[in-house]
């Protein structure tokens, strides 16, 4: 968890931002080629040479894309939520294992979720909503949360030593994401599943994800 407003320059982001898109978890790889829905009023905004994937926890035990997107934009961020994506665990209306496609996913823009703006700038910020310093994510956010990863490594070719912690990224001086997180589960069922096909992460329609355009 890291969302501040010297984080979130801006650049050349727009000030008309997509709504948050959400699917059920077998959704989930889908939003790894969302980008394709594009600026939804005009032509698909253009992918990032994305390298890195990063996970975080919200270190709350409640909370939702929507949620987080009025808390960073109250911190000063005008391009909203920090992460590209967020896992639901149950609460705040949103099925445990849900994930939420955020705007910054849609329009291919840089993260807001580190201090190193490398990182923020090549790398994909996924958050799972929880406390990891106390509990540890549900079954569901971790299946969801390896199949979407399965999803970006095929599609951008992010080998397994990008895949880190927010805690582990140089200069970020985090526990994030939590000293709870299950790093060895969490890599069994990395490795277990390794052989994921594209056609499965891409199985279900296009139609089935929502985005829409909001003008503040």
């Amino acid at each position: 968890m890291w969302w501040t407003k010297a984080n979130d320059p801006v650049g050349a982001a727009s000030r008309s931002q997509a709504a948050i898109a959400t699917g059920r978890p077998l959704l989930l790889a889908l939003a790894v080629v969302c980008f394709v829905l594009g600026n939804v009023a005009g032509e698909p905004d253009p992918t990032r040479d994305w390298e890195w994937i990063i996970i975080h926890h919200s270190a709350t035990r409640m909370g939702s894309a929507e949620v987080f997107d009025a808390a960073h934009r109250s911190r000063g961020m005008i391009n909203g939520l920090a992460y590209h994506f967020v896992i639901d665990n149950g609460t705040e209306g949103k099925a445990d294992g849900f994930i939420e496609t955020g705007p910054r996913w849609i329009k291919q823009m840089h993260g807001g979720h580190c201090r190193q703006a490398y990182i923020n700038e090549r790398g994909i910020g996924i958050c799972l909503v929880g406390n990891f310093s106390v509990d540890q994510p549900t079954s569901k956010q971790l299946d969801s949360l390896v199949l979407l990863i399965h999803g970006l490594q095929e599609q951008f070719h992010i080998p397994y030593d990008h895949i880190l912690g927010h805690g582990e990224v140089i200069g970020e001086f985090s526990e994030c994401p939590g000293s709870q997180f299950p790093w060895d589960e969490f890599h069994k069922r990395l490795g277990e599943t390794g052989g994921m096909s594209s056609n499965a992460v891409m199985a279900v329609p296009a139609r089935d994800l929502q985005a829409q355009a909001h003008h503040p």
